[in-house]
């Protein structure tokens, strides 16, 4: 309907134009037209009866768009509030239902029935209350109340109003998952029971004294609750179709064609056919049996969110179409579908047409009249008005009409007049508006961009002070700002520490270590106290600021906390020379930037903290394996070996100094000697190449081979090998050194335990101390063992 309404308006603008080209066609006949034939009379009338006809055609024409657009949007509001009020009416019905028995399930007669045991209900006192409260309660609507259930935790139906003797298990009811998993009381799908009747059961739980969860209340109504308030809501609508939907689309009920109830709108997918099946909200027969095929309609109610309104067939049997609109449900997924034949209201529009055609032909016949008397009084203030439009068309606001009567002209003219006033005004707000829109867009862009590079380069540093200077620098130089300072709180919580700032006088309050107390001083003591960004305006009106004697030219602040795993860890201090330098959206904003800035922060001293440790832990393991390997060449002498091809033997050579400090980089050096000698080695050969043996970043030794061609070039695949085989040998070397070291400690405890042993095994103090010292002599070797006690009269001799 609107894209019909737009084509009419654009024909109608087509036609203006058309007309204001015939006139001036008229105005400015050519040469050789016939018009010039006529009288200047008999062309004025012309002229007057179309532009008198052409409006009153227009407004014929609008009158008739304009009546069957009223009478549509009329006739989707009445459907759209027919339908909002139905289905207000099912959720008002839903809604009670649910209160109801959310208040039943609290009654003290079931809660004592089944807070009894087992053993103990059959036949009490609880058992009969709880029953007769069970028929009452049937009693609000026997019609429609099909029966009042109260059943234990297991699914077993213990009182039940409709069957009072028969004992089953619901436990694989649709309600009995639900009410396990809900706090609030639960409603059903419209399901087929065992005798093929439809219903909707409401459930909730019923708790014992001390809130714990002792069984379930449940009322099954059946299904005709809905079909009857949906007939009563659609009674006072002649011609009126009202449809109740579930989420896939199937009839819950229908106020004209009942027939059609548990039938779905348009064939589902196997799956969901299956699924509704399953659930029991279809019979196992046949699909087509349990469908129609209203596929339009289907597609319809998909989009039914965006578009409320539609015209589809939904009628099977009746031609034309039906305007339909739809209210969804807050209580249930389902929708309500409210629909009346499109011919009925759109009859009044065939009407209207036939009498303005009636009208314009009786008003042409008048103007016709008329138009002879008053052609020559509107000609010429008709076109001088006309000019003025058509120079503002053509973008000249200064255009102004000439108001040279009072008549209905002249206010014409003023009205025309004032009209270009208001749009001209109208005009600069919106360029003003959409040019201050457009630079504030620009400012939070380059803000965004800003603190993205910032972020990017800040986040690849690793030293703190680096970082923190780092950043100053580029916060104050990317945003222009006067100062800006970045806090950290110190180790005890008492006070922001100025680590880095970028102004004229950064240098100075870093110099005199400057800083604020947390919570007392400050902007940034507040910050840091209360972890929340603060905005000073103006500094000299702000009770917060505290006046900083090294920036004298701060006239508004902000200060942003600096936070890590919601700890406060400082504060990002800016301040600018311009009073109102910064609004809400900055803190947004700039708090990315002190995020951004407080993971780096912490990053990097995360960074320092790890590289020492390790570097500690480097440097205790290379000394530790220097030292013992040191001990243990020490214990054997010789600390060189060499293979000549036939056999290994031990050499006394030692490598130069020079070369051991190059090969402390852990790198292989290739050293060509020519049969020269360096220091206190000979090499006799071509070339040699030296890998070092490394255990723990420690060289423990050096692998030298020797070419005996002086021309060969080792390749990297030969020093790869020897790499390898280097790494190979320092592992071995050490696992040696290892196991050696485990055979002396174990030997040596051994020895421990014998001597333990044997002294032991002495019974008497003289034996004891005779056996101790023929086993300190044996372990000892050659050496002198005196026991001495030691008493007050008889003092220890030095030296023993």
């Amino acid at each position: 309907m609107t894209r019909l309404d737009l084509r009419v308006i654009f024909t109608t603008r087509q036609a203006k134009d058309k007309m204001s080209q015939s006139n001036l066609e008229q105005q400015y006949p050519l040469r050789n037209s016939p018009i010039r034939s006529t009288s200047l009379q008999t062309r004025l009338v012309l002229f007057t009866l179309v532009i008198s006809l052409v409006p009153l055609i227009i407004l014929s024409v609008r009158d008739i768009l304009q009546l069957q657009q009223a009478l549509t949007n009329s006739a989707e509001e009445s459907l759209k509030t027919s339908a909002e009020q139905t289905a207000n009416s099912l959720d008002t019905f839903i809604h009670t239902t649910l209160d109801s028995i959310s208040i039943e399930s609290q009654i003290s007669d079931f809660t004592e029935y089944l807070s009894l045991s087992a053993v103990e209900r059959p036949g009490s006192e609880e058992e009969v209350r709880a029953r007769n409260l069970l028929n009452k309660l049937v009693t609000k609507d026997p019609d429609t109340i099909l029966s009042y259930a109260l059943v234990d935790v297991d699914g077993n139906v213990l009182l039940d109003s409709a069957n009072p003797a028969t004992a089953r298990n619901e436990a694989d009811e649709a309600y009995f998952p639900q009410v396990r998993f809900s706090t609030e009381p639960v409603l059903t799908e419209v399901i087929y029971d065992e005798n093929q009747t439809t219903t909707i059961t409401f459930a909730n739980r019923v708790l014992g004294a001390n809130g714990d969860y002792i069984g379930i209340l449940r009322v099954k109504y059946d299904s005709n609750i809905l079909q009857t308030i949906l007939v009563e809501n659609s009674e006072s609508s002649a011609n009126a179709l009202v449809l109740l939907l579930d989420q896939t689309y199937i009839r819950l009920a229908d106020s004209r064609n009942p027939s059609m109830i548990q039938k779905s709108i348009a064939p589902l997918t196997p799956v969901d056919y299956l699924l509704a099946v399953q659930s029991k909200r279809f019979l196992n027969i046949p699909s087509k049996e349990q469908t129609t095929n209203f596929f339009d309609f289907e597609n319809a109610l998909d989009n039914s969110a965006t578009q409320p309104f539609f015209r589809v067939d939904i009628t099977p049997n009746i031609a034309g179409d039906d305007t339909v609109a739809v209210a969804p449900m807050s209580a249930r997924p389902w929708i309500v579908a409210y629909s009346k034949p499109t011919s009925l209201f759109l009859a009044d529009v065939q009407k209207q047409t036939q009498a303005n055609a009636i009208l314009v032909f009786g008003t042409s016949v008048i103007v016709a009249i008329v138009a002879t008397w008053v052609a020559r009084a509107l000609t010429n203030p008709i076109l001088t008005l006309t000019k003025v439009a058509n120079l503002i068309s053509q973008g000249d606001q200064n255009a102004r009409a000439t108001v040279k009567s009072t008549d209905e002209i002249g206010l014409l003219a003023s009205a025309f007049n004032s009209m270009t006033d208001q749009l001209r005004s109208v005009l600069i707000g919106l360029e003003q508006r959409i040019f201050e829109r457009t630079a504030e867009l620009q400012r939070n862009k380059l803000e965004l961009e800003t603190i993205a590079d910032v972020t990017r380069e800040i986040t690849i540093i690793r030293d703190l002070d680096t970082l923190l200077r780092v950043s100053a620098g580029l916060i104050r130089d990317r945003f222009k700002y006067y100062h800006v300072g970045i806090f950290l709180v110190d180790e005890r919580g008492e006070n922001a520490v100025l680590r880095a700032a970028n102004s004229a006088a950064a240098n100075q309050m870093l110099a005199m270590n400057y800083k604020l107390k947390v919570g007392k001083t400050g902007v940034v003591g507040n910050v840091t106290a209360t972890g929340q960004a603060y905005i000073a305006l103006d500094v000299g009106l702000d009770a917060v600021h505290f006046e900083n004697p090294f920036l004298p030219e701060t006239r508004s602040e902000i200060a942003l906390p600096l936070r890590a795993r919601n700890i406060t860890i400082g504060a990002l201090d800016i301040q600018a020379n311009i009073p109102n330098a910064f609004n809400q959206q900055d803190i947004q904003t700039l708090q990315i930037l002190a995020d951004q800035l407080a993971a780096a922060i912490e990053n990097a001293q995360l960074a320092q903290q790890v590289e020492g440790t390790l570097e500690e832990l480097t440097k205790a393991n290379r000394v530790h394996t220097r030292e013992v390997w040191e001990s243990t060449i020490a214990e054997r002498g010789i600390p060189t070996y060499e293979y000549d091809g036939l056999q290994i033997k031990p050499t006394p050579k030692n490598l130069p100094v020079n070369l051991l400090n190059q090969l402390e980089a852990g790198k292989p050096v290739i050293v060509q000697q020519n049969g020269q000698k360096a220091n206190e080695v000979t090499f006799n050969k071509g070339n040699t190449l030296l890998v070092p043996l490394i255990m723990l970043n420690q060289v423990i030794g050096v692998i030298g081979l020797e070419q005996e061609d002086g021309a060969h070039v080792w390749t990297d695949e030969e020093i790869a090998v020897a790499q390898a085989a280097a790494n190979r040998a320092a592992l071995t070397l050490e696992n040696a050194r290892l196991l050696e070291e485990s055979q002396r400690r174990a030997s040596k405890e051994r020895t421990i335990l014998e001597s333990t042993a044997r002294v032991g095994s002495a019974i008497s103090i003289e034996n004891i101390l005779q056996q101790t010292a023929e086993e300190l002599e044996r372990v000892l070797g050659d050496s002198e063992v005196v026991l001495q006690f030691n008493t007050e009269s008889n003092p220890p001799q030095k030296g023993l």
